[in-house]
């Protein structure tokens, strides 16, 4: 009876070690797993913030642009209802061209870095 008991202890402790073997491998595998998915979501995050910036730029740019070609509008209607051009008329234009310069050498420095990331 006594070597039946012996035998089941052995057993049983090699059971309980390689169940706590498994689990620690399982453990290991799983916060492996959640670590590079971690990762990943701060790329990701990353990524979608550097996006929104530049977006924000983008629209900034944008509106600047529509503005000036907005106040040079209106300047040429006044030039035309009043026939005759002031010196309102030079600033719209300088303020527009200024905006569109800008405008474009934005759109160049995103697309050159567009270009230099892939």
């Amino acid at each position: 009876m006594e070597e039946i008991t012996t035998d089941w202890n052995a057993r049983y402790t090699i059971i309980v070690a390689i169940v706590g073997f498994f689990q620690a491998v399982s453990v290991a595998v799983i916060a492996g797993l959640f670590a590079r998915d971690a990762k990943k979501r701060k790329v990701s995050h990353e990524h979608t913030e550097k996006r929104a910036k530049i977006r924000a730029s983008e629209s900034l740019a944008s509106m600047r642009l529509m503005s000036a070609n907005n106040h040079l509008a209106i300047v040429m209607a006044r030039a035309i209802r009043d026939g005759k051009a002031n010196g309102e008329m030079e600033d719209a234009l300088v303020g527009a061209e200024k905006a569109r310069r800008e405008y474009y050498d934005f759109m160049n420095k995103i697309a050159t870095e567009t270009m230099a990331n892939d």
